[in-house]
């Protein structure tokens, strides 16, 4: 493999780290109103993991940075039905003894349509999501921000909140399939919130995300598609804070780390987050 292509392999690989939610839940909009929530992270590694899930270094002092942008959108169409739109903006970096490689630009965009299949009076919110995944950035971009392909989720999610100690807590369990159109294999995906009120205007929230693949995707070409690496796992946990600023503006302070995988990348990413209820 050109030391070109490496970079983009290794930018592709790491593109799978990055949060692309920061909360969601089972839970619905009201009609007309939802939240916006802008996230920005730093990634930063030269370490992957391989195909055993051992932990392997970046070939010749390679060195990888990811710095991104997340706009993330839940409008309230309904009191059912709730429009989701995620989008990402990656400015990526690789180096290594041979050269350096950078990119800025638009990466992939997520449009859902979030259905609530209860009532939303019930102590348990059940809901359904599709979403659909387009890439909106050139092929020819490297390091590139992801696989340059379609894909279609179909997700179930449920959520509970309750009273604990005086505290209000809440939970979500989310399970989806992802199917993935050309070479990447498709996946199953399992998302973890645990969130806790500790004081009026301070919320502690627990994340875990998995990702496992199915294993039924073909090897790709680094030249047309920079993660040549169309089958991996990945797991990571993601503490975080959200402090409300007022009424309807609240700030998340996170760490995520990515501590075990397969065939992609390792390492952590501090983000900050900024909540606008509307």
């Amino acid at each position: 493999m050109g030391r070109i292509s490496e970079a983009a392999l290794l930018a592709g690989l790491v593109y799978v780290l990055v949060p692309t939610r920061v909360y969601g839940g089972a839970w619905t909009e009201e009609a007309g109103h939802g939240q916006v929530i802008v996230t920005a992270s730093l990634f930063r590694t030269g370490t992957t993991f391989d195909g055993t899930g051992a932990r392997q270094g970046f070939a010749d002092s390679g060195a990888f940075r990811q710095f991104t942008l997340n706009p993330y959108l839940e409008y309230g169409l309904t009191r059912r039905n709730t429009l989701v739109f995620n989008m990402s903006a990656p400015f990526l970096a690789y180096r290594n003894t041979y050269g350096r490689r950078s990119s800025a630009g638009l990466g992939d965009v997520e449009i859902g349509l979030r259905r609530r299949l209860n009532s939303s009076e019930a102590r348990w919110a059940l809901s359904a999501q599709m979403t659909v995944m387009f890439p909106a950035y050139s092929v020819e971009r490297t390091p590139a921000p992801g696989n340059h392909q379609e894909d279609i989720e179909t997700r179930l999610m449920v959520g509970r909140g309750a009273t604990f100690l005086g505290c209000h807590v809440f939970a979500d369990l989310e399970g989806a399939y992802r199917y993935r159109s050309g070479p990447p294999a498709d996946q199953v995906r399992t998302d973890a919130t645990v969130g806790i009120d500790l004081a009026p205007r301070l919320m502690v929230m627990g994340q875990f995300f998995v990702i496992k693949s199915l294993r039924n995707g073909q090897p790709l070409t680094p030249n047309s598609n920079p993660n040549a690496q169309s089958d991996f796992d990945l797991y990571k946990y993601q503490p975080s804070v959200v402090l409300r600023l007022s009424e309807r503006t609240r700030l998340q302070l996170g760490w995520n780390s990515a501590f075990s995988g397969r065939n992609t990348g390792r390492g952590h990413t501090p983000l900050v987050a900024l909540w606008r209820d509307f």
